[in-house]
């Protein structure tokens, strides 16, 4: 894990290096998730579905060109991450069966620094661009809350996951795929994307069955860039 982080920041430092003379631009993104989990098989038919969560995520963004369209884009991001199961069954008031979900919601926050690789197409104000690329995460806490659904929601327990007691990974890869627009707007350049992000890691092995669990997530982005040019090479 080491020698990946090292080699990220080389790629990111062999870019800079190489593009001394490039518009470099950094801004700010944020968006709505759509978080969720892969479940193994066995998990699968044991626990009802996972369910996806709303969430959000916040970066700083960097944009460096490498030249016909193609250029590299680090970040630094704050995302959440994770799911939710149901379970339903009749309580009998006044004699009368009214039916109540339970809901269990897992939440966790991630530092993030994805690496991504982006294609510009296009001529004018308004450009389209696909991107991808690597993504390193570190699990910061996590929390547990439980909701009862009989007619209104009753939030029942909010408590803190120690992810080191149920031995959590905390550091997590994953890959990033998405695409979106770009809006030249003077000094400002304006974008919208969406990404799909694939987790490989292994989070947490369920005790007895052992079953693993995968973050997955859609999410859906809007941000600016601003350009501060770059160092003039002898």
């Amino acid at each position: 894990m080491k020698y990946l982080l090292r080699s990220l920041a080389l790629i990111a430092l062999l870019a800079v290096t190489f593009t001394a003379e490039a518009q470099i631009s950094i801004g700010l993104r944020g968006g709505y998730q759509s978080a969720n989990v892969n479940l193994t098989d066995g998990l699968d038919r044991l626990a009802p579905d996972a369910k996806p969560i709303d969430a959000f995520s916040i970066a700083a963004v960097v944009d460096v060109p490498l030249g016909y369209g193609f250029s590299i884009q680090p970040e630094l991001a704050y995302n959440q991450k994770g799911f939710r199961m149901e379970e339903g069954f009749d309580v009998n008031l006044f004699d009368i069966p009214i039916p109540v979900d339970v809901e269990a919601e897992s939440r966790f926050n991630y530092l993030e620094v994805p690496l991504l690789f982006k294609y510009k197409f296009g001529a004018g104000k308004v450009n389209a661009y696909i991107n991808g690329g690597p993504a390193l995460g570190y699990a910061l806490n996590g929390n547990l809350t439980t909701y009862a659904n009989a007619i209104v929601d009753i939030k029942l327990l909010e408590t803190d996951i120690d992810l080191d007691a149920i031995n959590y990974e905390r550091v997590e890869f994953s890959a990033i795929v998405g695409g979106g627009i770009t809006v030249d707007a003077g000094v400002v350049q304006l974008f919208a994307d969406a990404r799909y992000q694939h987790g490989f890691t292994e989070l947490y092995d369920i005790p007895v069955v052992e079953e693993t669990i995968k973050n997955k997530s859609f999410g859906v982005n809007a941000g600016f860039l601003i350009p501060i040019g770059g160092a003039a090479t002898n």
